[in-house]
């Protein structure tokens, strides 16, 4: 339904008679007169009274009259199909906004696990890397276990390139005869 109308002010069916409207205006402006409350009430529930008595004797206003009926009926049958048109449109958009949420949620758990498989091909390079480091280490250390001159020779190759790189000898040059 659209809410409130007419008829449920009046309480009474759309198929309702003239006469049926004029009963029902009768019983609700009896139940809904502002000169029927108590003389404490607050000037709140006084005003809000007048305006339920003045939804009554508009109602009957256009109940009462067939051209007026007849046009209100046609407002209401026409903001019903609205409604009907707009709730298709609404459960469209519905459907296409979790349709791309789901689609976002997809592709951010995608870049979640993309990203997670870098860090960890990051963390199996470091760990390759170590590996590594730690075997060259040892071949290095096998190396000087077994020859232990190899060591000497090698400090010494390494103290001559210093100084050359900072230019306290000149760096050997072989020239082809």
């Amino acid at each position: 339904m659209i809410g409130l109308t007419l008829y449920d002010v009046l309480a009474i069916p759309s198929t309702a008679s003239t006469d049926d409207v004029r009963k029902a205006y009768k019983q609700k402006a009896l139940e809904t007169h502002p000169d029927k409350l108590e003389p404490t009430v607050t000037e709140q529930e006084r005003r809000a009274a007048e305006g339920r008595f003045r939804n009554v004797c508009d109602a009957f206003e256009v109940l009462s009259d067939p051209v007026k009926r007849k046009a209100y009926d046609d407002r209401i049958q026409l903001a019903q199909n609205n409604k009907k048109i707009w709730d298709e449109q609404h459960d469209r958009r519905v459907k296409t906004r979790e349709e791309w949420a789901r689609q976002a949620k997809e592709r951010s758990e995608a870049r979640m696990k993309d990203r997670a498989d870098f860090y960890e091909s990051l963390k199996r390079i470091k760990e390759e890397k170590q590996r590594y480091v730690e075997m060259v280490e040892r071949f290095y250390q096998e190396l000087r276990e077994c020859h232990p001159e190899w060591e000497s020779r090698r400090q010494a190759a390494l103290q001559q390139k210093e100084m050359a790189d900072k230019g306290q000898i000149p760096r050997r040059h072989t020239t082809l005869i």
